[in-house]
This record gives C-alpha cells, structure tokens and sequence, in this order.
C-alpha cells in the first residue's frame, strides 16, 4: 500500500508540473493539498479495543493473559482491576513491552478500570481519572478512567473512555433495608448518573480536540432495556453489537457469568459504544474455554475505523 501511495503521488506531482510548464508565460494554475497529499492516499487506520472485567483477580490469570494475546488489542480496558490482579498486570507489561499501562491511581486510591494500549500505534497527549459521583462510596471500583490518543502514522485524534457502572446491593451498608425492586430503581438512577457523568467528560475533551472521535467502554452493568443505554444512544453513540458494518456477535446470551461456567441466555451489559468519527467494523465475544476461567465476564473486542460512520 506505501509504495502504491508513493507512485501515486509521483505521478500526481508529476502531472502538476507538466500542466504547469504548458501554461502561458505569466499565467499559474493551484492544485488543493488534498490533491497532492499522500496521507489523503492512504485508507483510514483502523484499532482494536477489548474490554474485559477481570473479577478481582479472582479466575485464572495465565488464561487470561493468553486470552490478551490472541486478540492482541490495540488499546485494553480492564474494570475490577484491584490488588491481586497487580502480578497480572505486572506480567502482561513484561510480555509485551510495547504496552504502556495507565490511569493507575484516582488520587489516593488505586484506579480499577485502567487503560493500557499499544505505545508503538498511539502517542499518549492527555489522561485522567475520577470516581463515579452517583455510585455507593463503600467501594472503590466504580471509576472513570479516560485518555487522549495521536494515531502515530495519521495523527488523527481519539478519545477513549473506560468505566464500571453502579449496582446497589443488600450488602452495601445502609442499603440492606430497601427491598429488592427498589435497590434495582437506586441503581438505574445511579447508572443513568454515570452516564452522565462520563459524557459530560467527553464533552469537556471535545471542546479540546475538536477533531477526535469518541469512544468508551465498560461493565456498564445496564442492557439495551435500560434508560441509561438510551440516553447513551440519545447522546450520539452507537453500540458496537448493533451497529457494527462487517460482523457482531448477536448470539443471545449474557456476558457476564458463574465463573468456569457458560454464560446463559439474556442480553449484554459489557458494551463498546463510538461516535460517528469512529466507524465499528467488527463486534465479537470471547467464550472460549480460557476466557470462562479467567473471569466472571467475557471480554467484548471491536474493531473500529477513525473515520465517519456510514450509519451515522
């Protein structure tokens, strides 16, 4: 493709000049940079992002740096990311050097949902983190994690998100009274929150890099039912399982599961979502043998093009 760029551009370059010197004495023609650009030859890069919660360390850590290595991802997001999961982390870095870990610490605390991505496509211009503001503060897994990429080679802009949406639980202090259905109805606000939340971020880094597409990730711990998944798609992203152009892993079940176990029948709630600036070519889940025993959720991977959506 290089070389086939490079002629073209040649002979481009080549035809200019030729058009040039048969004009009369006096007389210019001008050519758009477009036209004799070499990047505009070049097809849009495309990435791949894989998102995984890792239960806490708790499954098998060897599978699942083997399940990394044969997706091989450009950019990873890990929610549940805590302490025991440390030798792991510590691992997947000396396995692959080009791999640069980020967002460790929110403050004090360390950051569960960290991004780490492949240093040898993307330049790293800005990161952050911060906890989810509508979540139960008793734990500190509920965070958002975010950072600022240059695509080496287009220097095309990207702003990537990673995070882990609120539950409400009997064993959350305070929160043991509420029957059932209303801890359900807590937690949907909450959800909703976090969305917010995370767009509001988007927003913020949008008035930055104007230019860059969007996208964002997690263990949103809502499904498509959900109005916290509508108000995403009323934000403008869409959802890598229903929008992607070349293939999507619609298979009916759950990505979350009993740890070792298949998953059962039901909708997901780990999601890829992009904006139009990004277009989702390909969706899948992986429910392989290793990847049931590496957590209790299987990890979602989407590859996705830095130019605008067709179905935008």
């Amino acid at each position: 493709m290089k070389h086939r760029a490079a002629f073209l551009f040649c002979f481009l370059l080549f035809s200019c000049q030729a058009n040039q010197s048969s004009l009369p004495v006096g007389e210019s023609t001008t050519f758009s940079e477009e036209s004799t650009s070499e990047e505009a030859l070049l097809p849009a890069p495309s990435f791949s992002l894989m998102s995984w919660n890792v239960f806490l360390g708790r499954g098998n850590m060897e599978y699942l740096l083997d399940v990394v290595e044969s997706w091989n991802p450009d950019i990873l997001h890990f929610q549940e990311c805590t302490v025991p999961c440390a030798q792991m982390k510590k691992d997947l870095l000396e396995r692959w050097p080009n791999y640069v870990l980020i967002d460790e610490k929110v403050g004090e605390i360390l950051c569960a949902t960290p991004i780490i991505f492949d240093s040898s496509r993307f330049n790293l211009l800005d990161q952050g983190t911060e906890m989810l503001q509508d979540a139960y503060q008793g734990v500190t897994t509920k965070s958002l994690a975010w950072a600022v990429f240059e695509e080496k080679k287009s220097e095309k802009i990207l702003i990537d998100l990673n995070f882990h949406g609120a539950v409400c639980t009997a064993n959350y202090d305070g929160y043991e009274q509420y029957s059932d259905e209303q801890r359900q109805e807590i937690a949907a606000e909450w959800r909703r929150g976090n969305v917010a939340q995370l767009m509001e971020k988007a927003i913020e880094l949008k008035e930055i890099y104007s230019s860059a597409g969007v996208c964002f990730s997690g263990d949103c711990n809502f499904n498509s039912d959900s109005l916290a998944y509508q108000d995403v798609k009323e934000g403008g992203y869409f959802d890598a399982e229903t929008s992607a152009v070349r293939y999507s892993c619609q298979d009916g079940l759950r990505t979350s599961h009993t740890l070792t176990l298949p998953p059962e029948e039901g909708k997901s709630i780990d999601h890829i979502f992009a904006d139009q600036n990004l277009t989702i070519e390909t969706h899948d889940i992986d429910r392989g043998e290793k990847a049931l025993k590496a957590s209790d959720h299987c990890p979602v991977i989407a590859d996705l093009k830095m130019e605008e959506a067709p179905y935008a």
